[in-house]
């Protein structure tokens, strides 16, 4: 598996190479920066390696916190002594100092310099409080933290500290250190008791180290400005991408609306051919509608030859006369029964009001209910004529006129409202 290289001049390359047999080690990082753009220990962190990241910037402290959970990251700078000291953090990488003149330059160069007061912190106690077990290395960036750190105490594999040219720092040759590697830019020191790892520090980095640099790293390519140009490459895609899917769905519409009118034209086409075939149809009819058209006027014409012809005039009186014998032959036959139902409706009458003139009289009821009594014959005749006169009475109600309303009705409806309306008089009331 390739290493990904975060450190500033590929100091994780060398230290990987010398202590990555070891699965989970400890490291203490001075001045650790950002957790994702030269820093020493993040290669170490992925691999499962937790330790102590010393920051005073605020911003680059509130990153490591949020990229380092497990990893202790305080707002400290290692010193030879406690106490606070005024820092003054510029807005280019590497360049915050405690050097009021360097501030001083930076100011004057055009950068953002902006000083706060940060605490300091000797090595001792922050590796007293916070270090269990080995701390396998340490990256300082200043060389005199190294007073207030007991080298004997604590013995950190590898001291990797951020200065120039290859004269071997006295302090650390006294604590039983070697220089094993100088890149310029930082010195490598080896405690004596780990000399087996001295051959692994010796030579710089190379492909054998099997390390990729990480994004935006200062060692490759800039990728700002292809950033960007694939950002307007995806822009203008997109927006040739929208302009083609609105043409595509105007040229969906057009094409829809042209079915549709197209659907019309062969529907319309279609009427056309049927009312063709009518046409022809009604123009092969014709012939015989003229034959049957003269045959009508040929017959209203002999009709009318024969209404003016002089025997139809002469035979006029014997018709008529025929039409009126006919009329009182009928009236004859029907005069015996309209008579007779005429004398009944009249006999009926007289009795519906001699039998209300009597109901309406309590005693004369009950002097001719005693005296009928006493007659048994006269019993079921009184009560059938009695019966016979309410049904009359009822079917004369049932044929009252209808109310205007109902006079629109046809006569199928008129006979269904008198049945339910001769059922509902009938009815017995509670």
């Amino acid at each position: 598996m390739s290493l990904t290289s975060y450190a500033h001049n590929l100091e994780d390359v060398l230290l990987m190479r010398a202590l990555g047999h070891i699965a989970h080690g400890s490291y203490i990082d001075s001045a650790a920066g950002d957790p994702l753009h030269s820093n020493a220990t993040q290669a170490f962190y992925a691999r499962g390696w937790h330790g102590i990241n010393l920051e005073t910037s605020p911003t680059l402290l509130r990153r490591l916190r949020i990229a380092r959970p497990a990893d202790v990251n305080l707002a400290l700078a290692a010193a030879g002594e406690a106490g606070q000291q005024l820092w003054y953090e510029v807005d280019q990488p590497d360049a915050s100092t405690f050097d009021a003149a360097l501030a001083q330059q930076q100011r004057a160069a055009g950068r953002s310099v902006v000083q706060h007061m940060v605490a300091l912190q000797t090595l001792d106690a922050i590796c007293a409080e916070h270090l269990d077990g080995d701390l396998h290395f340490l990256r300082l960036a200043d060389s005199s933290a190294l007073a207030g750190l007991d080298l004997q105490r604590w013995r950190p594999w590898i001291i990797v500290l951020r200065t120039s040219g290859v004269t071997p720092l006295g302090a650390l040759q006294t604590a039983r250190y070697q220089l094993v590697h100088a890149d310029g830019y930082n010195q490598f020191y080896l405690a004596d008791e780990q000399a087996a790892l001295a051959a692994a520090l010796t030579l710089p980095p190379h492909p054998a180290d099997n390390f990729v640099l990480a994004e935006d790293h200062h060692y490759s390519h800039p990728l700002a400005e292809w950033r960007q140009r694939t950002a307007a490459a995806e822009a203008e895609a997109q927006e040739s991408r929208i302009w083609a899917q609105a043409h595509v769905r105007e040229w969906r519409e057009k094409f829809e609306r042209l079915s549709a009118e197209q659907k019309r034209a062969d529907r319309a086409e279609l009427q056309l051919a049927e009312m063709s075939g009518r046409a022809h149809r009604a123009e092969a009819q014709l012939p015989h509608l003229n034959a049957r058209s003269a045959a009508a006027d040929i017959a209203e014409q002999t009709l009318g030859a024969v209404y003016a012809s002089l025997s139809w005039r002469i035979t006029r009186p014997l018709r008529e006369g025929k039409f009126k014998l006919g009329q009182l032959r009928a009236w004859l036959r029907a005069f015996p029964r309209r008579a007779r139902n005429a004398v009944l409706r009249r006999f009926k009458g007289l009795a519906g009001y001699a039998l209300r003139y009597v109901n309406a009289r309590p005693k004369l009821s009950f002097f001719l209910r005693r005296n009928i009594a006493r007659l048994p014959f006269m019993v079921p005749l009184m009560r059938a004529l009695k019966m016979r006169l309410q049904l009359n009475t009822n079917h004369a109600a049932a044929a009252a006129p209808m109310p205007a309303d109902l006079d629109s009705l046809p006569e199928a409806a008129h006979q269904v409202f008198d049945d339910l309306r001769r059922a509902s008089r009938q009815a017995p009331r509670s």
